[in-house]
């Protein structure tokens, strides 16, 4: 009689052992040289960012627990970016004059504060004017934080001190997904009184782990320079930014509407929401910082960066090759693509800022 069954498959543990000190050197290295004050502003952004609740479940509370229309949630969140934009207009001109340092501590302690104030807000012109506030204060924080990277950080690693700080709000973003969820469940106004909780908490973290740095035109002489041209001339700039801005608008729909259209639609509960908008985070964390590695290549990267299925979209190194996509897109079915851009807008404008 043929022995029909097939031999056992040998496994070659010198390769595996192999392939994980490869990946274990890697990840080391792509965190090396980064200095002490970067890994210290990326932990008060990971206590930060791990409250981030309240924005991606704000549509169900309007539509759920306050029983507003979706146009009403809809305007609530356009009232959250506009305010966005001005906040972060402001904090520049802010940032620029009394330095980043007191910006950063007064958005965190602010936006803190009316985090707790807006959860006591039930009607919606109230909770129009206080999300607008809330996105003022809060959003402010940005130009100051961006600043305070690239003063922690040298031209040679600017572009991993910034991956480690979106590092940080990605994997404070994952467990504040995961933990709003749960909340969420249980009752909303804990989403609240956690996130504004953390908020105050990272400033608090802030002062205590890095020095008062005085900056800004206001103490520090700045060399004056005619510039080149407005940037109001430079056709390259402004197609760039009208590109991003689209491209955002849709993007952003992933933690407004679609947690509401989760929840409406297809019926899934908060918990489970809370476990998609974690999903992202995780996966970002687990590749952002390798890739950007200017030693990695596509031989050197882990085995799941070279073929990663991910809801219909297939990927093969870097480049994306799309199959049939359904709609529970889980928040990660544009993970890699939007990480690119979001590096290619960081160097893309501190390339032209002359």
């Amino acid at each position: 009689m043929i022995n029909t069954r097939s031999a056992p498959l040998k496994l070659n543990h010198s390769y595996f052992r192999d392939m994980l000190l490869a990946t274990r050197n890697l990840y080391r290295n792509a965190f090396q040289g980064l200095s002490a004050n970067t890994w210290k502003l990326s932990a008060v952004m990971l206590i930060n960012r791990s409250g981030t609740m309240v924005i991606p479940f704000l549509t169900i509370y309007c539509t759920q627990q306050l029983h507003f229309t979706l146009s009403q949630a809809g305007i609530i969140m356009a009232l959250f970016g506009i305010g966005a934009i001005v906040g972060a207009f402001f904090g520049g001109k802010i940032t620029d004059h009394f330095g980043f340092y007191p910006l950063q501590v007064s958005s965190l302690l602010l936006g803190g504060s009316m985090f707790m104030i807006l959860g006591f807000l039930k009607t919606f012109p109230s909770l129009c004017v206080g999300t607008f506030i809330l996105s003022v204060c809060n959003e402010s924080f940005r130009p100051a934080n961006a600043t305070a990277i690239a003063l922690y950080s040298t031209p040679e690693n600017r572009t991993r001190s910034y991956s480690l700080n979106r590092l940080a709000i990605n994997l404070g973003w994952s467990v504040g997904g995961a933990l709003g969820g749960l909340l969420a469940s249980i009752n909303y106004h804990l989403l609240f009184w956690v996130d504004g909780c953390t908020n105050i908490m990272a400033a608090v973290l802030l002062l205590k782990l890095l020095p008062y740095t005085r900056g800004g035109n206001k103490y520090i002489a700045v060399e004056k320079r005619v510039a080149k041209k407005s940037i109001l001339t430079d056709k390259t700039y402004l197609i760039f930014i009208a590109c991003t801005v689209l491209f955002a608008s849709c993007f952003f729909q992933g933690f407004t509407m679609q947690p509401v259209f989760f929840k409406t639609e297809w019926h899934i509960n908060e918990r489970f929401i809370g476990f998609l908008l974690a999903l992202n985070g995780i996966i970002i964390v687990i590749i952002e910082m390798i890739d950007l590695y200017p030693g990695t290549t596509a031989k050197a990267r882990p085995f799941y960066t070279h073929r990663l299925p991910l809801n219909g979209h297939r990927f093969y190194g870097r480049e994306p090759v799309y199959g049939q996509c359904n709609d529970s897109s889980t928040f990660g079915n544009v993970v890699y693509f939007w990480r690119d851009i979001r590096h290619a807008i960081y160097e893309f404008v501190l390339g032209r800022q002359e």
